[in-house]
């Protein structure tokens, strides 16, 4: 009864192993059956193992039509368990390491099949316990190194997509970085460093320039000892826009551009208290943009 107690551990550690997937598309299971089948009647025919063209002299059946017979045999086993057994909900669970079981069961399907078909063709050939372990025997060692081959090839060009898609997300990454401002003071030393969305305003204060940008929901100062004319460099162009001299703006964060009796004014998304003015020299840029169309 103390054995009992081991059963949940069992039953986590097998949940824990990663599921067998390699043959979960079709595509991988029709190369499969098509790799097998032309590797095993290749080397049948070219290398005639364990003397196999010995063992059907004074036979009417030349080697070339017995061996695609016998090819044939595993092509429908395969095609069985590769399509109509694998259906099966508790085949969809193997692990990668359960899978060995099933492989096993694919070899013996094979030789079974492979031994009623020799003695139904030939005369010299019965259906025997020894007869069907000797089939075992040879087709367990043909038929594993083709079915290797294949889930290796399978393995490795999973493997290579996963890469390049791993490649493809670190430069998505670095494109997002790349497209990231840097702002630098006047000695050209790195002060802050954000998305082209965050910034909202840049205003200039003497020798100072004071950047107004969002962190989350908040809205942040940063007082950079520099000039705004070299801010301005670094920044994308028709997305930041001068609305004065000493105001630079987003434009995509306008809401509101309205002209009272001091001139045209400006108020930006999160900045309700302060009001930008326009400059005459910059107006037509805003007149533009935000202008009810005539």
């Amino acid at each position: 009864m103390k054995s009992l107690h081991t059963l949940p551990l069992i039953s986590k550690y097998a949940a824990e192993q990663p599921r067998f997937t390699l043959l979960d598309p079709v595509a991988n299971r029709i190369s499969l059956i098509a790799f097998c089948s032309v590797f095993s009647f290749l080397f049948m025919y070219i290398f005639l193992p364990f003397n196999i063209n010995m063992w059907y002299e004074g036979q009417d059946l030349s080697l070339m039509p017995l061996f695609l017979i016998f090819t044939l045999c595993g092509v429908v086993v395969m095609c069985i368990t590769q399509f109509g057994l694998a259906k099966l909900k508790w085949r969809r669970k193997l692990t990668n390491a359960t899978y060995g079981c099933w492989f096993l069961g694919e070899i013996i399907l094979v030789s079974l099949m492979v031994t009623i078909v020799n003695v139904t063709i030939t005369d010299t050939f019965f259906f025997t316990w020894t007869e069907f372990i000797n089939t075992l025997h040879y087709t367990a060692l043909i038929l594993p190194l083709p079915y290797c081959i294949c889930l290796l090839w399978f393995f490795t060009r999973e493997k290579i997509a996963q890469l390049k898609s791993l490649k493809t997300e670190q430069e998505q990454v670095a494109k997002t970085d790349d497209s990231c401002i840097l702002l630098r003071d006047e000695h050209d030393k790195p002060v802050l460093t954000l998305h082209p969305g965050k910034l909202l305003l840049m205003k200039a204060e003497d020798n100072y320039v004071q950047v107004f940008y969002l962190s989350g929901n908040t809205i942040c100062k940063e007082l950079i000892r520099t000039s705004m004319k070299k801010l301005e460099m670094g920044l994308p162009a028709g997305t930041f826009v001068r609305a004065h001299r000493s105001y630079l703006v987003n434009l995509t964060k306008v809401v509101l551009f309205k002209k009272n009796a001091k001139g045209h004014y400006l108020q930006l998304e999160g900045l309700n208290d302060i009001s930008i003015p326009v400059s005459a020299t910059c107006l037509p840029t805003f007149q533009e943009r935000f202008a009810p169309a005539a």
